[in-house]
């Protein structure tokens, strides 16, 4: 995950450039950019922060498919990084990308155990929602939060493993994963509610199938959640496609898909964005073409208005 959100004031205009082609998803022009501030010397002020660099080049090579080298490089920024929170991060956003799930989960519960050692407030608590992290932290150490995708994506994590390793001591007891499954179903209530109040805000207009497939890749941007790309966009029909995704690493990582009861992700993740999708527009459906569970390369489906 590239660093964006810090201090850019004394950043050199070869390192600003890197960052704004990244930021446009022109990760060739970006990758140029970071190399060329390698060798300056990437901050005019004293000293060369090449670990941040190198964990940013490191996230242009791994969205360009060229994953040797995005390993190289995070390798390089975790060797050199003060605050090694970040390139773990990267790391394992790294190993995801593999396929290696259990290595990416590790990566961010390392992340997590460096962040949490600076803010003890929120050692060894379990949350529901990035809000409640939120409401318990200083106003210096909210602020980092709200401005650090990384550390969203740790929490993110953090609560999917906690919830996943609950189902998981359920069904040591006996507990089928078809009702275990009707218990989230239920529990999905307040989360139409929560999607039409973020449509409102991002000033998406309609609740045709754009507007719908736009609503949910805005919000789980927001949110840390996984990548959504809206490959097609029209008023009948809109495809989403998601290439990486936590919740499948931690279900992976934990085995939970051994299990000869288990009920996929994807049919959990169906029910969730049907909630959203009804939620904007009653006549709406959503379903999966292919998934990453499946072996497919991505996570792929359309959300239709019957």
């Amino acid at each position: 995950m590239a660093v964006y959100c810090k201090d850019k004031i004394n950043w050199s205009q070869t390192l600003r450039m890197g960052y704004q082609y990244a930021s446009k998803g022109d990760y060739g022009n970006s990758i140029k950019y970071y190399q060329e501030a390698l060798k300056e010397g990437g901050l005019l002020s004293e000293g060369t922060d090449d670990a941040l660099i190198h964990n940013n080049l490191a996230d242009a090579y791994m969205n360009v498919g060229q994953l040797h080298l995005a390993m190289d490089d995070a390798k390089k920024a975790m060797a050199k990084a003060q605050d090694k929170a970040v390139p773990y991060v990267t790391l394992g956003e790294i190993y995801q990308a593999q396929g290696e799930h259990k290595s990416a989960v590790d990566c961010i519960l390392k992340a997590r155990d460096i962040f949490e050692e600076s803010t003890p407030e929120l050692k060894d608590l379990e949350f529901d929602s990035i809000e409640e992290i939120i409401k318990r932290l200083s106003t210096k150490t909210k602020f980092d939060l709200v401005n650090k995708d990384c550390i969203r994506l740790i929490y993110l994590v953090k609560t999917m493993k906690s919830n996943y390793q609950k189902l998981k001591d359920y069904r040591r007891r006996g507990v089928s994963w078809e009702f275990l499954l009707d218990m989230r179903r239920k529990a999905l209530g307040s989360v139409g509610s929560k999607y039409l109040w973020s449509k409102e805000k991002f000033g998406i207009k309609g609740d045709d199938a754009a507007a719908i497939a736009s609503t949910y890749g805005a919000v789980c941007a927001i949110i840390g959640s996984s990548k959504i790309k809206v490959t097609e966009k029209n008023r009948e029909y809109s495809k989403i496609q998601i290439s990486a995704c936590w919740e499948y690493s931690v279900i992976n990582s934990m085995e939970l898909d051994k299990d000869p009861g288990w009920v996929k992700c994807s049919s959990m993740c169906t029910e969730y964005i049907n909630t959203v999708a009804k939620a904007i527009n009653p006549g709406a459906v959503f379903k999966f073409s292919s998934t990453l569970l499946d072996g497919c390369q991505c996570c792929e489906g359309t959300f239709k208005i019957n």
